[in-house]
């Protein structure tokens, strides 16, 4: 009898591992070649020129476009032409901490119905964003 209680302790131990790992994954960046604290873009041949300012729309179901290219001082202009509100938000989630500028320095940009919010950029890189009330709604802002 007590060999099996061992076994059975056993397979528990491993299989509330395994959920905890698969859970841990749900909260990865997608690697993109640099490290956690700061997403470096790479080099991809095609990236559209930099603008002085962008907006980037949320419709209701992702953000438009989903990548933009902004200049170093450029401005983005969130808007959220949706029925709900969101909560713009640097990668990674659910801390935030890749570049705080997308946010203002805030944790999260709240948008309600019909509202927007302009930030300044002026940090150099690829940076990932998202909404922090669904976060596989994203994108990307290069900032050249």
């Amino acid at each position: 009898m007590i060999v099996n209680v061992k076994k059975i302790a056993l397979m528990a131990i491993v299989a509330s591992s395994a959920l905890v790992i698969a859970g841990c994954n749900l909260y990865k960046s997608q690697p993109t070649g640099g490290s956690q604290n700061q997403q470096q873009e790479q080099s991809t041949g095609g990236t559209a020129s930099a603008q002085e300012t962008v907006t980037i729309t949320f419709n209701g179901s992702s953000f438009e476009p989903k990548e933009v290219t902004v200049k170093t001082g450029g401005k983005i202009t969130w808007k959220n032409d949706s029925q709900e509100t969101i909560q713009v938000a640097s990668d990674i989630h659910p801390t935030h901490s890749l570049n705080k500028e997308l946010t203002d320095g805030q944790f999260v940009t709240e948008l309600a119905p019909g509202a927007s919010a302009g930030v300044t950029v002026t940090k150099t890189g690829s940076w990932g964003y998202h909404d922090h009330l669904n976060p596989g709604r994203r994108g990307k802002v290069i900032v050249k």
